[in-house]
């Protein structure tokens, strides 16, 4: 396992066959259910993806299910049993599917503890992380400061980048909300797909959940700026 800072990286966490089975799953799952294409305009690196839900995977794929609980295995190991899956499944467990051209905007996770196990690799697609790159403040103001620290000049000057290329088998484990992070344009092909799990304290809640998850897994959603900030 290779660490820097807050942020872990173990390869070969599943094996290849592993890998191979849950993107057989996948593909089957987007065989019945064509996915819509995710996107909010984001400056240079938009937010552009298909996502599977939570209750979508607990209802069609157990494999994925069966991940899941390794992976929080392993989360509690290292954080303790104070740490878990975050109660709303929706959010708690997603396969997010990025085609060539696609990508994920920077930003930071609502939850402590984010886990993703890449599944196959591309071209591209890199998860570009700036561990303990965030100064808290109190509400009214994260969002200018937040704007701030993710500047191209900012992160060029202070961050400390760690890129963590998509490699089968690859889990990812990282203080989400303190890590500023996105998705490198995917080259590809073929699409990127990766598992993210989601964890935090029991009893976590959180402001603007709804129209977050509204934002994150609704193709119509009038709102394009990061409900994370909204009043």
């Amino acid at each position: 396992m290779q660490v820097a800072g807050a942020l872990l990286v173990r390869d070969g966490f599943i094996s290849p066959s592993t890998a191979q089975g849950a993107l057989d799953v996948v593909d089957d799952f987007r065989r019945r259910f064509p996915l819509p294409i995710i996107s909010r305009p984001s400056g240079r690196r938009p937010l552009q993806y298909s996502v599977i839900d939570g209750r979508q995977i607990l209802l069609h794929l157990p494999e994925i299910q069966r991940l899941h609980a390794k992976t929080t295995r392993l989360v509690r190991k290292l954080f303790g049993d104070a740490i878990e899956a975050l109660a709303d499944e929706q959010v708690a467990c997603n396969i997010n599917i990025t085609q060539p051209g696609g990508s994920y905007r920077y930003h930071y996770d609502r939850n402590a503890i984010t886990a993703i196990l890449y599944l196959n690799e591309t071209s591209g697609g890199e998860t570009e992380c700036y561990p303990g790159h965030r100064l808290r403040v109190p509400a009214t103001l994260q969002r200018d400061v937040d704007r701030v620290f993710g500047s191209r000049l900012v992160r060029s000057v202070f961050g400390r980048q760690v890129l963590v290329r998509p490699r089968v088998g690859r889990l990812l484990i990282m203080r989400g909300d303190r890590c500023l992070h996105s998705v490198r344009e995917v080259s590809g092909p073929p699409d990127r797909i990766n598992i993210v799990m989601s964890y935090d304290v029991r009893g976590a809640r959180y402001a603007n959940g709804e129209r977050l998850n509204s934002y994150l897994y609704q193709r119509d959603y009038l709102q394009l700026n990061d409900p994370n900030y909204a009043a």
